[in-house]
């Protein structure tokens, strides 16, 4: 029976051992073992701060090519891709309709140009009948005051005197009438011819059609697209940067272009234009990099990625900013000193997006830490070994 209590008591004590074993080993290993960290050796070289932004293809001069009258069209003379010249002709409308309205207008301006000529001769014949009139009626009134003339024959001099002032008016206002029925038949027979000749619609400058939306047999009204225009002369990515950069972009810094469909070259470029618009939502403004040469293969509206160079320093300490950890509000990193981690407060400066300037803190050839599992915290004198 007492061998039975002692073997039970035995277990016992040994499960309480062995548990006070394996958690002075967690405890040894949670504490006190090395952590496996990475280094990094603070250098010296040139870092260039970037701001980063992603956009997309554009063209600073484009147009969408539309009718000024409404019509059908007759013929389409270019299609998607086709490179055109200023002045070519791109599209015709049903004309047949527009060449007859000149005629019919022009017909009507000879007519109403012949009207004013008879009109002109008329004023002319009146005229002379109105000097003839002015003639009697003097001479018969010297002739009235002397008693020459009977009273009748003066009165019948005024009254054809009356009535030739009259008709001459009466010529005078239909020749001005006449005139302005000429302007207007002029306007008209304008009007014609520029409908006839907006009835060919041509190429506003050099460029390449980037859509063709409309077919022949298609009824177009004004302002209906019917071709979309850009021109070549200057292409730019339009990129999206966040607000905080605003301070740091100016026009004509240098920039780099990575174009998603050809994302192992790197194209060259240059800032164009700084938008002074930010967008309310995504706190993003409009940066416009000009690309020195595009892609064999390019499309208006392809998506591309700009880092434009904002400040450039050399001889200056630098490591990846994957190591600058945060105390108090203060930037810091763990530096390695003989095995064990060591916490340095570091002032920073320019950032290109992988690595940040050290303005003071560290020395060239500090090894600076970090641990190669994330959940491993370091803490001052923490051991450590390098993996």
């Amino acid at each position: 029976m007492n061998w039975k209590i002692n073997r039970e008591l035995f277990k016992k004590v040994l499960k309480i051992f062995l548990f006070l074993i394996i958690a002075a080993v967690a405890i040894y290993f949670y504490k006190f073992a090395p952590v496996s960290v990475k280094k990094y050796e603070v250098k010296k070289g040139k870092i260039v701060a970037k701001a980063m932004g992603t956009g997309t293809l554009d063209a600073k001069i484009k147009m969408t090519i539309s009718s000024k009258i409404s019509g059908r069209i007759e013929k389409i003379l270019v299609d998607q891709g086709n490179r055109v010249t200023k002045g070519q002709l791109l599209v015709t409308l049903g004309s047949k309709e527009f060449k007859l309205q000149v005629e019919v207008e022009d017909a009507n301006l000879k007519t109403v140009e012949s009207t004013a000529n008879k009109l002109q001769r008329d004023l002319e014949y009146n005229q002379a009948v109105l000097n003839n009139a002015i003639i009697n009626y003097k001479r018969y009134k010297q002739l009235i005051s002397k008693k020459a003339i009977s009273q009748e024959k003066f009165d019948n001099a005024t009254e054809e005197y009356g009535m030739a002032i009259a008709k001459y008016r009466h010529a005078e206002e239909a020749l001005i009438e006449g005139k302005n029925k000429i302007i207007e038949a002029e306007k008209m027979l304008e009007l014609s011819k520029s409908q006839l000749e907006d009835s060919y619609i041509k190429a506003p400058f050099d460029g390449i059609i980037t859509k063709r939306e409309r077919d022949p047999g298609d009824i177009v009204i004004p302002g209906s697209a019917i071709l979309s225009l850009v021109s070549t002369k200057i292409l730019w990515i339009r990129a999206w940067v966040g607000e905080t950069n605003l301070k740091n972009i100016k026009v004509g810094q240098p920039a780099r272009v990575i174009f998603r469909s050809d994302p192992n070259h790197v194209y060259t470029g240059s800032v164009a234009r700084v938008a002074i618009k930010v967008d309310s939502e995504t706190r993003e403004f409009i940066v416009d990099v000009n690309v020195n040469k595009l892609p064999i293969n390019w499309a208006i509206g392809q998506r591309a990625e700009v880092y434009i160079e904002t400040d450039t320093k050399d001889n200056v300490l630098f490591i990846p900013g994957k190591y600058i950890r945060w105390r108090d509000n203060l930037s810091g990193v763990f530096v390695d000193n003989g095995g064990h981690a060591t916490w340095h407060f570091v002032k920073t400066g320019l950032h290109d997006g992988n690595f940040i300037e050290i303005i003071s803190g560290l020395q060239k050839g500090n090894n600076v830490l970090n641990p190669v599992n994330l959940k491993n915290k370091l803490k001052d004198n923490t051991r450590i070994y390098v993996k």
